[in-house]
């Protein structure tokens, strides 16, 4: 599998309720337009051996927000499919704010659904559909929670303010808030699904998706300058640094500490043997009051 430069990790605090950071950002630039979604370990496609196939989805260069490329997510038939990917996330508790810009072309649909477990089916948590009218409706458990419009034929934004601690999300859509509903379930993934409204055909994009935490007072600068690689990493890596002596800690996307070990001799370099599942992680050095953050991706 081709690695491609997907990801602008700007580092990830796991305290999260003091830093406001991004945690993936993805604007497409880094794929040429053709290439399959599923190269990225972030994407898997809602059924198993799809990857590739026409139940993935391509990146294309016919439309985007900004730069040349996006995701184009569409149907062939009114019913729906066959292309259905899920972006991961992963999530379990903390605040964050998860965005995307979507356009969906004169005459077409759209939908997207928010689900609760990183494998697709297990739990959903919410649906919604973006009519050709220029009408869109929030669905919770085969009930209507919300309504709006949005604009047909041009670029709006897509916002979810996701609160895991308190239960609650709030929908904005071109700017326009459209309601606040209870989410009382882990944030596994959005399901961007070849469908629409099931009258017109689903042909849309996505292009500057956006997952961080928000920002807050007193947010503390990285200050520790480390290099290492491989990257992507198999079995190990090599670490080098300043200062000499530090803890350094790996974290999978949702926060869970999978790896901590204490180095004395990161001047020189140290090399720190992996027992990880493949991935995106985040590789934390930590010395004293200071902490640096990078992304660390695992391919066996």
């Amino acid at each position: 599998m081709r690695m491609k430069n997907i990801l602008l990790l700007i580092g990830l605090a796991f305290s999260f309720t003091a830093f406001g950071q991004a945690l993936y950002e993805e604007g497409f630039e880094g794929f040429a337009a053709g290439d399959y979604i599923s190269d990225s370990p972030i994407w898997i496609t809602w059924a198993a051996g799809q990857e590739g196939t026409e139940g993935d989805a391509q990146v294309s260069n016919e439309n985007a927000n900004t730069g040349d490329n996006s995701l184009h997510i569409f149907a062939t038939t009114a019913a729906g499919g066959p292309l259905d990917v899920v972006m991961l996330a992963g999530l379990n508790e903390g605040v964050y704010v998860a965005s995307w810009m979507m356009y969906v072309p004169d005459g077409n649909s759209a939908y997207y659904n928010v689900q609760e477990d990183q494998a697709p089916g297990i739990g959903w948590a919410f649906d919604v559909t973006f009519a050709f009218t220029g009408d869109l409706q929030v669905v919770m458990d085969m009930a209507t929670v919300g309504s709006g419009t949005f604009p047909i034929d041009e670029w709006f934004e897509v916002r979810h303010d996701l609160d895991l601690d308190n239960d609650m999300v709030t929908l904005t859509v071109a700017g326009v808030e459209v309601g606040s509903f209870t989410f009382d379930s882990a944030l596994g993934g959005v399901n961007f699904f070849g469908y629409g409204d099931g009258t017109t055909i689903g042909n849309y994009y996505i292009d500057d998706i956006s997952l961080s935490t928000p920002a807050s007072i007193g947010e503390v600068e990285e200050e520790i300058a480390f290099t290492f690689g491989p990257n992507p990493a198999a079995t190990y890596i090599n670490l080098q640094g300043q200062p000499d002596n530090a803890i350094v800690r790996i974290h999978a996307l949702n926060g869970q500490l999978v790896h901590e070990q204490i180095v004395n001799n990161m001047n020189r370099g140290e090399t720190l043997e992996l027992n990880l599942e493949n991935g995106i992680y985040f590789l934390e050095v930590n010395a004293g009051d200071k902490r640096s953050t990078q992304r660390l991706v695992v391919q066996r």
